[in-house]
């Protein structure tokens, strides 16, 4: 029986009805479309000041490098998780929709970075939650076992982006071996000069020499992350790239219209001004080093995310 013209119209709307209900269950595409903006960009930082801010003092406490007091290990873990959160919120801002965030948790596909990521973030912040509990009840053993923990998990934090990046095929430029130590460094730049702008407001419980211990630590990993930070940025540009693609993104950094952004931002703010306030003044060039660090990080960061999506996919 050959159904009526009504019918084959209702049948149509029905079929439509389903795919898009389908559709719409499965990952609803985002309203601004395929470009990530400034919420990828501030994610990347915000990630890794939570990170850097637990390495830091993680790694003067547990390789004897300088005195950490107590209030700068409680600054260190309540950094962490306030720039997690503030991670995670703009996570589910960048998804258009909170759903989005507790699909990609509750059915996850593991062989997605972005699963992995929420995963590790969700970890990591456990564990530095657990690190607050253990200090406050005086478990040092556990603290002990919690701040390491939480140091690994900093790391893999930190970086697991590009690996994410590495996912999107088609952006050439973002499947470089290199991108990895781009954002680790990332982490040492944001924790030492997040911490250098706040020690100067914080009680000095351990006396002037500790305090001064701690800010010429903090100033030589500041220091050894801008250096860091710039070598990987020079490899990532002049290493031989396998597209034509990634070649036209480095062109577009360097000559294009992301040069004055990189020459300025990356270059001039965020690594040679800081370089020489560190090198050649006092305590306030040192925090000024610090706000130009992470203002050239996050231009950086906005170039890294911005440029590669402007090549035509093929």
């Amino acid at each position: 029986m050959i159904p009526g013209i009504g019918e084959t119209e209702k049948m149509q709307e029905k079929a439509s009805h389903v795919i898009r209900e389908k559709a719409r269950r499965v990952y609803d595409a985002p309203k601004k479309g395929v470009m990530w903006g400034w919420e990828v960009s501030s994610y990347i930082i915000t990630k890794a000041v939570a990170a850097g801010a637990l390495l830091i003092p993680g790694a003067a406490i547990g390789f004897n490098l300088a005195p950490v007091s107590e209030s700068l290990q409680w600054v260190g873990i309540v950094l962490s998780l306030v720039f997690l959160g503030l991670t995670g919120l703009l996570l589910i801002k960048d998804l258009d929709q909170p759903k989005r965030f507790a699909y990609v948790l509750l059915r996850p596909h593991f062989t997605s970075w972005l699963v992995r990521g929420g995963y590790l973030i969700t970890v990591f912040g456990g564990l530095v939650t657990l690190f607050g509990v253990a200090k406050l009840l005086q478990w040092s053993a556990v603290a002990t076992v919690a701040m390491w923990g939480s140091m690994v998990f900093a790391i893999l934090v930190a970086i697991y982006t590009a690996f994410l990046f590495a996912q999107a095929k088609g952006r050439d430029f973002w499947q470089s071996p290199m991108l990895v130590f781009h954002m680790f460094g990332h982490a040492i730049v944001a924790g030492s000069a997040v911490f250098l702008l706040i020690t100067p407001f914080l009680p000095q419980t351990g006396g002037v020499a500790a305090t001064l211990s701690w800010m010429n630590y903090l100033s030589w990993v500041l220091l050894g992350g801008v250096v860091f930070n710039a070598v990987i940025v020079i490899l990532e540009l002049i290493m031989p790239h396998p597209t034509e693609d990634a070649h036209e993104t480095v062109a577009l950094i360097l000559h294009g219209p992301f040069k004055k952004h990189f020459w300025l931002g990356t270059i001039l703010i965020g690594t040679l001004l800081p370089l020489a306030l560190i090198l050649m003044s006092g305590l306030s060039g040192i925090i000024g080093a610090a706000v130009l660090a992470l203002v050239g990080m996050y231009i950086t960061e906005h170039i890294w995310v911005r440029a590669p999506q402007l090549i035509p996919l093929s």
